[in-house]
């Protein structure tokens, strides 16, 4: 970058700017890439800490499309396209995408979702198949098929990187003029007569015609100060790094276990990351949340390794983190408009499929901001839908990250 460039990311905080972003996580990033190219004036991002220092900066960076509903598939393909194509799409850096391929393994009592899902992303284009337990095993040699039914493959999945997508996109707009400071708190949101005006920071009040929240785990608070309490819950999800001995084998493709509630994923070498979903986890209070991986998480997956891959018993836990996500009551993001407060606008709730949907949310949030068409319609996912009513979106795989 120039240093013409940098300049909007120090020096004083502004009085007044067109739209102020909250969060430097993958939805801040993201939507204010998408603001300040498409020409919403003198864009702010704005953050407490530094930039992926959120749930963002701890996400296992899985690039998959494999959903129950079609706004959401949608969202996940052109995400996942924007993260393969982003020399041409972002133009900076790249995203460190790996086409590893992703695989979903389920038990008999899913199977018909899940072929009911791959039909619905097939009519959309996508190369997909459902695939037998033999295909499964040819596909990924490691898995254990006990109690598996079959599964979805996804050839053209993989993992890329957070960090570098977000600071990718802070780069990219940084150098179209978007603005940024962080390690500025946003303590409040400040209304009057029903309409967004501003917010006020740690380093003083910024006026603002339009505000976007996308603070993730972060969001409540801050929310309903302004008359809305978004129905958002956390919980507490755990990675660890794992590590083969030398000339060891470790899984080619990135495996999500729908019987037993295991993910992995490859990494570097001999190194691959690992979740192991369990029952709730809620987590009330963020500020003295424990960020380091437990024991106990570590002693799970071991179990669960056993029962699926065999051959990774012999595997060992180098590094490990935790973080609080937070998730809807139908395990849906909620984008768009704030209701009751004229041009407050959020990217919240993204309940576990953040990742590999912030590309194109923050698209089309953007879009809405402005008052463009959007490229894939996204109003089952506003916040309308929990108003004096239920949600329509379905879960194929039950209240879960995998919805």
């Amino acid at each position: 970058m120039s240093a013409e460039g940098l300049e909007g990311l120090r020096g004083p905080m502004p009085s007044r700017v067109d739209v102020v972003v909250v969060g430097a996580g993958l939805f801040g990033a993201s939507v204010a890439y998408q603001l300040t190219r498409r020409g919403a004036g003198r864009v702010l991002l704005l953050d407490q800490a530094m930039p992926a220092s959120g749930d963002s900066g701890r996400t296992v960076g899985m690039v998959r499309h494999h959903y129950s509903n079609d706004v959401t598939a949608r969202l996940a393909i052109r995400g996942a396209q924007i993260i393969r194509d982003w020399q041409d799409e972002v133009g900076v850096a790249d995203a460190g995408f790996v086409r590893s391929g992703f695989l979903l393994a389920v038990p008999e009592d899913r199977v018909d979702a899940c072929i009911g899902n791959v039909q619905r992303l097939q009519r959309l284009g996508l190369n997909t198949r459902f695939v037998s337990p033999d295909e499964i095993g040819d596909i990924e040699p490691l898995v254990s098929l006990e109690g598996v039914a079959g599964g979805a493959y996804e050839p053209d999945g993989g993992f890329a990187s957070a960090y570098l997508m977000i600071l990718g996109w802070i780069t990219a707009a940084a150098s179209l003029g978007m603005e940024a400071r962080f390690g500025a708190e946003v303590e409040s949101l400040v209304v009057r007569g029903g309409k967004i005006v501003g917010v006020r920071t740690s380093c003083g009040v910024v006026e603002a015609d339009t505000v976007v929240v996308a603070t993730g785990a972060w969001a409540r608070p801050l929310l309903a100060e302004v008359g809305w309490d978004p129905p958002i819950q956390l919980r507490r999800i755990e990675v660890s790094v794992w590590r083969v001995p030398a000339g060891g084998l470790i899984p080619q493709v990135v495996c999500s276990d729908g019987v037993s509630g295991l993910v992995v994923r490859p990494d570097r070498a001999n190194e691959f990351l690992a979740v192991a979903y369990s029952p709730e986890r809620p987590t009330e209070y963020l500020g003295d949340f424990d960020y380091t991986a437990s024991e106990k998480h570590d002693q799970l997956l071991s179990e669960r390794f056993r029962h699926r891959f065999p051959a990774l018993t012999n595997a060992r836990p180098i590094r490990g983190w935790a973080g609080p996500y937070d998730f809807t009551p139908d395990w849906h993001p909620i984008v768009g408009a704030v209701p009751g407060v004229d041009r407050l606008f959020v990217s919240i709730g993204n309940s576990g499929h953040g990742f590999k949907l912030a590309p194109s949310i923050g698209e089309c949030l953007a879009a809405q901001v402005l008052g463009h068409t959007s490229p894939v319609d996204i109003n089952q996912l506003s916040a309308e839908r929990f108003v004096g009513g239920e949600s329509d979106l379905q879960l194929a795989y039950g209240p879960s990250a995998r919805a």
